[in-house]
């Protein structure tokens, strides 16, 4: 399958059929327990570090891209939006919904680095897990900060490289094909979700299993690129480490939440800074850090032979989707403090208990 060629379709099903799209249609507004989804609470979150009250938002241009939730926290709130998302089937829903409730959505599809939002136009661009997904990311960055309006805030989380999380996310990404997706999510449906495949838990394989584009960024290149592109970083947590994956909280490193403000009303041409952008691709945590601890290393040198075991015939499919769907365990089941494989990996350390099972799994599951 050819990713680049595909991406938006990619896309498009993962987060219009099988990730998020059918959840939140379903579910808008409702909270799931264990669940981020609530867009009320993590927006009204970003709002007062942007000491932005919800009556602030009464005639504010916002744009924002993605499923349509927190676009519709917006409106709902007097702001005049604009909103794309890569799939028609979100955009349907929220042109509908906008039209019942007589607000202003102004919604299209399509691919962001082929869409024109304007310059010096918006008062808040809300951004919350787009950024890593769009193809090359830094392109997309010009743009908001472009659209800008002197004065204008941004919000931007994006995904964290260092962090175990996605140490654990690469490496399944590493083992599975696309060829294995129904299996994965039937398997994790019938183990994790109670058989529901419209369910937080399997969006969330969906989403990080076989998303198409998924970069994780240090910090130190995506407040660069902020900076060149004429705005600033004003609230920011201040973790700049390279990588961190031991410890008992869930995040194993901070410093994946940005806050920006465009202090001129500058614009940048893509052709004069395309060059110098650092946020073009992300760094994938198996391959492009380099680790000191030994057992990392041991660890990334298991996922590769497992790898290889499966393209020489060694390891099946159904085992390496199994194996996947365990590995997953480790850093995010559904409910944490149920989780036999995520406590344990805080009581062990993460990088001992996954040693093991990859151990255990080449021994006991590999015609070798």
């Amino acid at each position: 399958m050819d990713i680049d060629k595909d991406y938006k379709e990619l896309t498009t099903l993962i987060y219009q059929d099988l990730a998020w799209g059918p959840l939140y249609i379903k579910k808008d507004g409702e909270v799931i327990k264990n669940a981020d989804n609530n867009a009320e609470k993590y927006i009204s979150d970003s709002l007062k570090i942007l000491s932005l009250k919800k009556s602030d938002l009464k005639g504010k241009k916002i744009f924002n891209i993605g499923t349509g939730r927190e676009s519709r926290f917006f409106a709902e709130n007097g702001a005049d939006v604009n909103h794309i998302d890569i799939g028609e089937e979100s955009v349907k829903q929220i042109r509908s919904w906008a039209k019942e409730k007589n607000l202003k959505v102004n919604s299209d599809h399509g691919d962001i680095l082929k869409k024109n939002i304007g310059e010096n136009k918006y008062d808040l661009i809300f951004l919350s897990g787009i950024y890593q997904h769009i193809s090359t990311p830094a392109y997309a960055l010009v743009k908001f900060i472009n659209a800008l309006k002197k004065n204008g805030l941004m919000y931007m989380g994006f995904y964290r490289s260092g962090e175990f999380k996605y140490f654990i996310v690469d490496s399944i990404r590493h083992l599975v094909d696309y060829s294995m997706m129904s299996e994965i999510r039937d398997i994790n449906s019938i183990l994790f979700s109670f058989g529901e495949n419209d369910h937080y838990q399997s969006s969330r394989v969906m989403d990080d299993f076989f998303v198409p584009k998924k970069h994780n960024f240090h910090p130190n290149d995506v407040i660069h690129d902020i900076k060149l592109l004429g705005a600033e970083v004003f609230y920011f947590d201040e973790d700049f480490r390279d990588y961190n994956h031991e410890g008992s909280d869930y995040f194993s490193i901070g410093g994946d939440r940005i806050y920006v403000k465009k202090n001129s009303d500058k614009i940048s041409n893509l052709e004069d800074v395309k060059n110098k952008l650092k946020t073009l691709k992300g760094k994938n945590q198996i391959f492009e850090i380099k680790y000191k601890e030994e057992i990392i290393n041991e660890n990334i040198h298991l996922i590769k032979k497992i790898r290889l075991l499966y393209d020489t015939g060694f390891v099946s499919k159904h085992s390496i989707a199994c194996l996947a769907i365990g590995l997953y365990q480790f850093t995010r089941p559904f409910i944490f403090e149920e989780s036999y494989y995520f406590n344990e990996s805080k009581r062990m350390g993460r990088h001992k208990i996954v040693n093991k099972y990859l151990v255990n799994f080449i021994k006991k599951h590999s015609k070798i």
